[in-house]
């Protein structure tokens, strides 16, 4: 099963791109908050209902102050209750915004509109690497592949080579 925000999580994280995120990240928010969803499902499910958890709280959290939930303020207010949290009364606060921004800023920049918009393309270096490296450890790479697909000791008359080609 593939982890989903909660529909008040979903509203929380919408609300706090503009707080977070550059200004051109605005027209992106479903996309970075999408994104957030599958960094989140990676995660081990606790702390995946921790963070479902730390959003309610957050939400709800700015009732008392603000006289509506999180998700609802504007932004004057977004800004400053998100600094609340950010320099916030507890460690559990300052930890839990500082966890969201990180996630949040993560999951802007790495959606190739914004990696665009910033002039990072990084498939060209990685290609001159490549290529590079390939020439430098040539040798150390024929000998590896050699080792690798050596018979094995253990099973004689097995070749990996072999078996790989008919295995296709």
């Amino acid at each position: 099963m593939t982890y989903q925000h909660s529909p008040t999580g979903r509203r929380v994280l919408l609300s706090l791109v503009p707080v977070i995120c550059p200004p051109e990240a605005q027209v992106l928010a479903d996309a970075v908050v999408d994104h957030m969803a599958l960094t989140f499902g990676a995660s081990p499910p606790l702390l995946q209902k921790a963070l479902a958890a730390g959003l309610l709280t957050y939400d709800l959290g700015a009732i008392p102050f603000h006289r509506r939930r999180a998700h609802r303020l504007s932004p004057d207010r977004a800004e400053r209750y998100y600094a609340s949290w950010e320099h916030g009364p507890t460690p559990l606060h300052v930890q839990f915004a500082r966890a969201l921004n990180q996630l949040m800023s993560l999951s802007c920049y790495e959606l190739p509109e914004m990696m665009e918009r910033c002039g990072y393309r990084p498939a060209p270096w990685i290609d001159e690497v490549a290529k590079r490296r390939l020439a430098v450890y040539r040798d150390d790479i024929r000998r590896q592949e050699v080792q690798v697909l050596a018979p094995d000791p253990l099973r004689p008359g097995v070749r990996v080579g072999k078996l790989r080609r008919e295995r296709g």
